[in-house]
């Protein structure tokens, strides 16, 4: 579905590349297909990005890109976008990477040095997320961009998915998800508190940071394929809880795949709602999750 619907025939043709470069197999192939497997794995790498904070932090307000984290990566892009920096894909990709992974260790020291509630640490993490936003729309402006370009970057879009970002997503979703299961067991002790982890024999500081670097890595892909879309790493360990239960090992499998799915069922929604016109991924996201938040918060005591 979409502009230029295809009828039942040209669709199956172009599904099964009948036709060698039809009009069927490239709208199938080169930009639906790997809309559809970027904005799973995005969708992925952000709930599980969500609940390896949610659980390191023992905050349920966590989440990646309300926290700041792909800001980092939204600075750098946005760099790229105004042509201040150049260099290649994959270059762009590194870089987005490091550059969450920055804000996220950043956070982590923030979070370390203080012996914070849910709610300041939500506060602190909005703050940060608040300032990378304004740094990288400052520089967009400064390099005079195409007003779409900004939008996509800010509240996000896959309009410029291809099977190059689809491979570097699954790389780093994958890996991180073997690392994330390995070290899931550490969570057990961590959710109750940091005295109870180091008498079992975690360290929950170097298993905080370990995790945060993780979350840094993740979230940087996700922007990097997408832009900043807020709330899918909130909402996602949520609604695994109540489908699941609380077991680190559940939440970390349920939120990769409530995250992908989420991330997924807003893309289309975002892309067929007002079609031809799209409205950002973002917009989706935030219809659900912001009174989510609200509701947490005026759960917490």
């Amino acid at each position: 579905m979409g502009p230029g619907n295809l009828s039942t025939s040209e669709l199956l043709s172009g599904l099964l590349r009948s036709e060698e470069g039809s009009i069927g197999q490239t709208i199938v192939w080169t930009i639906r297909i790997p809309r559809i497997l970027v904005s799973i794995l995005a969708g992925g790498c952000l709930g599980l990005a969500g609940v390896l904070i949610q659980l390191s932090t023992r905050s349920n307000l966590g989440d990646p890109n309300l926290f700041g984290v792909g800001g980092g990566a939204a600075i750098f892009l946005s760099a790229i976008t105004a042509g201040i920096i150049t260099i290649g894909p994959f270059g762009v990709f590194l870089g987005a990477i490091t550059s969450s992974l920055l804000v996220s260790l950043i956070l982590f020291k923030l979070i370390s040095s203080k012996d914070l509630s849910p709610i300041k640490l939500a506060i602190m993490g909005i703050a940060v997320g608040a300032l990378t936003v304004s740094i990288g729309t400052s520089i967009v402006s400064h390099g005079r961009v195409f007003p779409t370009q900004v939008i996509g970057l800010v509240a996000g879009s896959f309009t410029s998915s291809t099977w190059e970002i689809f491979r570097y997503l699954l790389i780093t979703f994958i890996a991180c998800l073997a690392i994330t299961l390995v070290i899931s067991k550490k969570f057990f002790p961590m959710m109750l508190s940091d005295t109870l982890s180091r008498s079992l024999g975690v360290d929950p500081i170097k298993t905080r940071a370990f995790s945060m670097s993780l979350v840094g890595i993740l979230t940087g892909a996700s922007v990097y394929a997408g832009g900043l879309i807020g709330f899918v790493g909130l909402i996602s360990p949520h609604i695994s809880r109540k489908i699941l239960g609380n077991s680190p090992l559940q939440l970390v499998v349920g939120s990769s795949l409530i995250g992908a799915i989420a991330t997924l069922s807003s893309d289309q929604i975002a892309r067929l709602l007002f079609a031809p016109t799209e409205f950002p991924v973002g917009m989706a996201t935030t219809i659900v999750g912001a009174p989510l938040m609200m509701y947490l918060a005026l759960k917490l005591k």
